[in-house]
C-alpha cells in the first residue's frame, strides 16, 4: 500500500466541495415548505358567516321538502329523501341563536359525514370554499355566550367577513 500523492489528495477535496456545491444548489431551488391550512366550505345564516371542514362535507344540495318530525328538538328540521337515503336535517339557527327565516333560493344543505353520524345543515347561502392558513385562525371570541361558543372551533377573518368555524362533532352530538 503506497500513500496518497497530495495531488491525489486535492483531486478528492475539490470532488467534494463541487458535491456540496451541487448540494447547496439544491437546497437554495427548493421551494419554501407550505404553511399548513384548512379548506373550508363557507356558508350564511341570516347576515353571519360560517365555515365548516371540506373533509366532513359530503356534498351540497338544493332544499326540497324538508319532512317535519314531530317530537323533535327543535334544531332538528325534520328529514330529506337523498337518492333514496334518509338524511336528517339539523337548523343551526337555534343552536346559535339566530331568528329562523322562509326558506328562499340560495337556501341549501350541506350534507355531512362525520364518525358519529351524518346529518344536512340547513343553511340560507353557500358561499365558496376556501384555504385559510392555519396560523390566520384565532380562538373562538371570548363575548360569545358558553352555550354558543361550545359549537364552534375557532374564527378567521377573510376579505372584511369574520367566519365563525364550525365544530362538526359537537353539533352533532347536541341531542336536546
Amino acid at each position: 500500500m503506497g500513500k496518497e500523492s497530495p495531488w491525489q489528495r486535492m483531486d478528492e477535496i475539490a470532488e467534494a466541495v463541487e458535491d456540496m456545491d451541487l448540494y447547496k444548489e439544491g437546497l437554495y431551488e427548493r421551494e419554501a415548505p407550505k404553511e399548513e391550512a384548512l379548506q373550508l366550505v363557507i356558508f350564511r345564516l341570516n347576515r353571519e358567516w360560517y365555515g365548516v371542514e371540506i373533509t366532513k362535507v359530503k356534498e351540497v344540495i338544493k332544499v326540497g321538502k324538508i319532512t317535519y318530525l314531530p317530537s323533535c328538538p327543535e334544531h332538528i328540521a325534520g328529514i330529506v329523501n337523498l337518492r333514496g337515503y334518509i338524511l336528517s336535517v339539523t337548523d343551526l339557527k337555534p343552536i346559535f341563536g339566530l331568528p329562523r327565516e322562509e326558506p328562499t333560493e340560495k337556501t341549501r344543505i350541506i350534507a355531512i359525514e362525520s364518525e358519529i353520524f351524518e346529518t344536512g345543515f340547513l343553511v340560507d347561502e353557500v358561499v365558496e370554499s376556501i384555504e385559510v392558513p392555519v396560523s390566520k385562525i384565532g380562538p373562538v371570541l371570548l363575548i360569545l355566550p358558553a352555550e354558543r361558543a361550545k359549537y364552534l372551533e375557532g374564527q378567521c377573518k377573510v376579505n372584511d367577513k369574520l367566519i365563525a368555524i364550525v365544530n362538526v362533532e359537537k353539533v352533532l352530538e347536541k341531542r336536546v
